[in-house]
């Protein structure tokens, strides 16, 4: 099994907020703004628009287009308290992942904070497949504010962090983040992995009985390898929590989550070169339906 190296505290000097101006603009701002000052980061808050090479007369004017996209950007950034906040607004045009991706890199991210808009989609800004490019393929976590999601503040306000893992070495990457926010903020550590239903019959190499696991047998081992994921040397506010469960994947990670849970925490695997339908995979399930904060992992993580 992948090693995972004990953690230093979270460091964000610059985050990103992409928004499409819908409902829920506001309040997911104001939980970037929560980051940006815990953190001291600046805040980039970013809408992107389509590319409009050819003018219809049934297409908007792209002049229009971007003169309201202005209008409501400035009126978005005049509707939150801004104070202490260093932070600047940008109008890009392209499809969203590049364009997040191409942000990144120029401004040096550490972290994308977006709005999704209910589980058939995540609203304008990522539907879909989109949704699955942008956790899985951007060089930093990306923090989703589900429709679910109940306010929470970053001051001291996290009492319980989920850190979900198929033990795969991609779903590691979001350990790191889980342990350093347990840590920071002297909240709860709860680590789940989810296991297929019990009773699934397991082929052997040779032709004969098809044996049942033991789901016992699966609980009991499966702990001692959630408990063999917390480094060496980590010193945490309270013994963490070690949980296996049977079902489907992120139905179960949102009821685990849904009674105490303040922020749920995934790696993400990068998808398979070449394949750009991706389905609805379990962390764009899990962002859509939580009922907190959920932070998807999809690179090698530097904390």
């Amino acid at each position: 099994m992948p090693t995972v190296i004990a953690p230093t505290r979270i460091k964000l000097q610059n985050i990103l907020f992409a928004t499409d101006f819908s409902t829920s603009a506001q309040t997911v701002l104001s939980h970037a703004l929560d980051l940006a000052r815990h953190y001291g980061a600046r805040l980039y808050t970013v809408n992107v628009l389509p590319h409009m090479p050819f003018v219809e007369a049934a297409q908007p004017d792209p002049q229009q287009t971007m003169l309201l996209a202005n209008q409501q950007l400035a009126a978005l950034m005049r509707s939150a308290s801004l104070k202490d906040v260093e932070h600047n607004e940008l109008i890009e045009q392209g499809e969203v992942p590049e364009v997040l991706s191409k942000l990144v890199r120029k401004h040096d991210i550490d972290l994308i904070v977006i709005g999704t808009g209910g589980r058939n989609g995540l609203g304008k800004l990522l539907l879909g497949s989109v949704a699955e490019e942008v956790f899985r393929n951007t060089d930093c976590p990306v923090l989703t504010m589900g429709p679910h999601a109940t306010r929470w503040n970053i001051d001291g306000n996290l009492r319980h962090i989920l850190y979900a893992t198929d033990f795969g070495p991609e779903s590691l990457h979001g350990l790191p983040y889980a342990i350093s926010l347990a840590e920071e903020n002297r909240a709860r550590l709860t680590l789940l992995h989810v296991a297929p239903e019990p009773g699934v019959a397991l082929p052997e190499p040779e032709p004969g009985a098809m044996p049942v696991v033991d789901p016992s047998e699966v609980v009991a081992s499966t702990e001692k390898q959630l408990r063999a994921l917390i480094p060496e040397g980590t010193q945490l506010w309270h013994e963490p929590e070690y949980m296996v469960q049977f079902g489907p994947a992120a139905e179960t990670i949102v009821r685990i989550a849904a009674p105490t849970v303040d922020m749920i925490v995934l790696g993400v695997k990068r998808p398979v070169a070449l394949t750009k339908h991706l389905g609805e995979g379990v962390a764009y399930k899990v962002a859509c339906e939580a009922p907190c904060p959920v932070l998807s992992v999809g690179a090698r993580y530097h904390v």
